[in-house]
């Protein structure tokens, strides 16, 4: 089989965050299905995720739904840690947090993700840190939130809130690693801003275009102008975008001129005839 189909694009951790994401652990309490430890397991995987805790949780072997779920990422539930109760998964973490859908009175101060991701790395660099998930139908204890130090809230339309465990994961997972990662295969983003001087002779360049072409009024170009340079300045433009636009106008321009010529030469021509068709 050609070997080239097991290549695949992705993204690489950068060297800072390489050992910290080894410190990252996925906790998951009550969990009643295999499906569903072996789903999380595929998504740590992906996401460079290792460590996953079980606190009394169901049986997870290779003959459940752990295995198939897991889709080649099984090796994960295989050194997985099993504790009876998440106060022993959680000693020796140096920062833990509850994940809940639901807030209230107890639970005011929860943050996203996205919010906590550069929190966690940050704190996984000394030490290990603690993601933990509750059961699939009623998610944490308040007794066991309040063993966490931080709390967090994954956003979902209120109208249907209540995530998959195993999804639930995925998006946590995907903030952590999207923050420690840098992309792999793809160009590096070398922009650089067109200069000022560079970028106000492109736009005087345009005026007197427009102004030739009578798009613009000669009178009063500013209006129009404003809204040009709006649409362009709302682009990206390095020095290249500018060149080439003024490559572009500089044709019309010469297009114009040679018009303009045509426009001349059959004038002069006109006046000819009528002066020659006058004297006779």
């Amino acid at each position: 089989m050609d070997q080239s189909r097991h290549v695949q694009r992705g993204f690489s951790v950068s060297g800072q965050f390489v050992g910290a994401l080894g410190n990252v652990k996925i906790v998951l309490v009550g969990t009643t299905h295999a499906g569903n430890i072996g789903a999380t397991a595929r998504v740590m995987k992906n996401m460079g995720l290792e460590k996953l805790r079980l606190v009394a949780s169901t049986d997870c072997g290779p003959n459940t739904e752990a295995k198939s779920m897991s889709s080649g990422a099984y090796e994960v539930v295989e050194n997985a840690l099993f504790f009876e109760s998440l106060e022993y998964a959680l000693e020796d973490t140096v920062m833990s947090v509850a994940t809940s859908g639901r807030l209230g009175s107890k639970r005011t101060s929860s943050r996203t993700p996205e919010e906590l991701a550069p929190e966690i790395l940050k704190m996984s660099q000394l030490g290990e840190v603690a993601i933990v998930f509750g059961r699939e139908s009623r998610g944490l204890t308040n007794a066991e939130f309040t063993l966490c130090d931080h709390h967090m809230i994954i956003p979902t339309d209120s109208r249907f809130a209540s995530m998959n465990l195993a999804q639930s994961v995925a998006v946590t997972a995907y903030e952590i690693f999207k923050a420690a990662c840098k992309p792999v295969g793809f160009q590096v983003d070398r922009f650089k801003p067109v200069d000022s001087g560079a970028r106000e002779d492109m736009y005087s360049h345009i005026e007197a275009v427009l102004v030739r072409s009578g798009f613009l009024n000669i009178s009063n170009p500013l209006r129009m102008m404003r809204e040009i340079r709006r649409i362009l300045d709302s682009a990206r433009l390095d020095s290249r975008d500018a060149k080439i636009i003024r490559g572009v106008f500089r044709k019309i321009d010469g297009m114009i001129r040679i018009a303009d010529n045509k426009i001349k030469r059959l004038s002069e021509e006109h006046e000819k005839v009528n002066d020659a068709n006058s004297k006779n």
